[in-house]
């Protein structure tokens, strides 16, 4: 991909060119993530966005070394991670079990998962699970590890945290789970962050407070957020800058002021006009994207959007370049070739 909202190579806290990662089943390969670009400004929120099964997940998963081997491997591409007072990581040349790449792992770069109920472990408090991360990575005693656990319960607005450590995820209500989960991502002051749908599942009460909690705590801690949501209200919301990806492909690249009001890609615009919109007068339907994602295990020739886009030409069964437009706005599309 061209050039990013972030201008110079010291702004950019982790790098993503060429990112390809299949997974090899008895049915055929599926194109999980198929050539991404993309960058992370330090201190900044970068929101990934698309329909479920576009890829947003596996790129996480890859940038965390977390990907199933087998079915799935990365296939080609680079991830570069830039420390500030030290060298640059490559950090697909880092074994996944290896040392290098497990203390990298929870301490520079964390995730929070998708679901907690099934990402915390449920035979373990939350108190142990947030200890035992801290002593992994700090040389601390477990009476430290603990009190600096309530400490993080604390921060993240867990009430009663010196009673709530020593609670099992299942004595918690799915709230207190998804700020318990953003507790152990935290708790060794990560770099980098993944949000993985942070707020899936949760009332609309709750996605609010754990919104605020997290625009609260990344002004606190500094850190670059990579914010993965098929929920383009949390994405106005958080996000700074936003890529737009199609079946393992970012199709659009702008700063989140630009892609609200000026839509390049087909795709994009579709997404905008389904979303309902609240306080204007009139009527008006929403318009909802035709057709349906393709057959994962199919390769498609050209455009992978082509088939669904209402502004297809012929030209579209060729692959469309990438596009760099002005400001680091990017498209991927043949309309503005």
């Amino acid at each position: 991909m061209g050039d990013s909202v972030a201008k110079n190579q010291s702004d950019i806290l982790l790098e993503i060119e060429g990112l390809k990662t299949y997974f090899h089943t008895e049915y055929g390969v599926v194109r999980a993530v198929d050539g991404v670009d993309l960058k992370f400004p330090r201190g900044k929120v970068v929101g990934v966005v698309g329909e479920s099964g576009c890829g947003k997940s596996v790129t996480a998963l890859s940038i965390m070394q977390l990907v199933s081997q087998p079915p799935g491997k990365v296939e080609a591409g680079t991830i570069k991670y830039y420390p500030e007072n030290s060298e640059m990581i490559d950090i697909l040349s880092l074994h996944p079990r290896s040392r290098d790449m497990r203390e990298l792992r929870g301490k520079e770069l964390a995730m929070i998962f998708q679901e907690p109920m099934t990402s915390l472990n449920p035979i373990y408090s939350i108190g142990d699970q947030i200890i035992e991360k801290v002593q992994v990575h700090y040389p601390m005693s477990r009476s430290e590890a603990r009190e600096y656990a309530i400490d993080m319960l604390d921060k993240v607005g867990i009430p009663d945290p010196m009673r709530r450590v020593d609670e099992y995820p299942h004595q918690m209500s799915g709230g207190m789970r998804q700020r318990a989960m953003i507790a152990i991502a935290l708790a060794c002051d990560p770099r980098f962050l993944i949000a993985d749908e942070p707020t899936t599942a949760l009332d609309v009460t709750v996605q609010a407070q754990i919104l605020i909690l997290m625009q609260d705590l990344q002004a606190e801690f500094g850190a670059s957020i990579m914010l993965v949501t098929h929920d383009l209200g949390v994405v106005g919301e958080m996000a700074d800058e936003v890529a737009v990806m199609y079946m393992g492909r970012i199709v659009e690249h702008a700063d989140v002021k630009s892609l609200f009001y000026e839509p390049h890609h087909p795709y994009t615009r579709g997404l905008l006009r389904s979303i309902p919109l609240i306080g204007r007068s009139g009527r008006r339907w929403l318009t909802p994207i035709e057709g349906s994602l393709p057959d994962p295990y199919e390769q498609l020739q050209g455009c992978n959007f082509a088939p669904r886009c209402p502004e297809r030409t012929d030209i579209c069964r060729e692959q469309p370049p990438w596009q760099d437009l002005r400001d680091g706005h990017g498209v991927r599309c043949w309309l503005y070739a």
